[in-house]
């Protein structure tokens, strides 16, 4: 991820655990039970947003 590029960020992760297997691409991953973005593999698909009742996956543009 370049500097300025658009992502997903997680904010407050209460590892509720609803986004684990959500990405169609493999990008999320647990460290110590909160989640992660592989950002190589992220591609906006927005899937993981969707399902955060917490609302802890934002898009950064």
């Amino acid at each position: 991820m370049q500097e300025g590029e658009s992502h997903i960020a997680v904010i407050g992760c209460r590892k509720c655990s609803r986004c684990d297997n959500t990405c169609p691409y493999g990008a999320l991953y647990r460290v110590e039970g909160f989640t992660r973005v592989d950002y190589s593999k992220c591609t906006l698909c927005m899937a993981c947003i969707k399902v955060c009742p917490n609302k802890a996956l934002i898009h950064i543009d």
